[in-house]
């Protein structure tokens, strides 16, 4: 709003000075009309509210994104030492289903092998579905709102 007054003093300061737009009072005057009349108010806060308002989709839309890069990122990082716990499980569960057979029936140590079994998906399964929530829990899900 400054702006504008300042324009308008040099303006007036101009003409005070210049003999060619002191001879020409009509058209100074129409371009002082304009001047006066082309003047812009802006309320800042109010653009910025606005704007803010307008970028929250796309912010959201951003996190989101970035918690699934994330979250992938964590769930690949995660699954490269599983073929080694695999192997190494497999050789237990030989082991142990050949010393379970060796005291008990065949029908038993086949059942401790597959309860082992299912244990050890249900680990898996579980550990693995957490990489997510936990992630969410850490604050990687959300982008903070901006409040204006």
């Amino acid at each position: 709003m400054s702006e504008g007054r300042d324009d308008r003093s040099a303006f007036d300061a101009h003409v005070a000075e210049c003999e060619e737009c002191r001879a020409d009072t009509p058209a100074v005057d129409r371009i002082s009309t304009m001047l006066s009349r082309s003047i812009v108010r802006l309320d800042v806060a109010a653009l910025s509210q606005q704007t803010v308002a307008h970028l929250q989709a796309e912010m959201a839309r951003r996190a989101r994104l970035v918690f699934l890069q994330r979250a992938g990122a964590a769930v690949v990082l995660s699954l490269l030492p599983l073929p080694l716990v695999l192997i190494y499980d497999a050789y237990l569960l030989d082991a142990l289903y050949r010393i379970t057979s060796m005291l008990l029936p065949a029908a038993v140590a086949t059942y401790l092998v597959f309860t082992y079994v299912a244990f050890l998906g249900l680990l898996f399964g579980g550990t693995y579905a957490a990489i997510p929530l936990v992630l969410a829990r850490r604050g990687f899900a959300t982008a903070t709102p901006v409040e204006g």
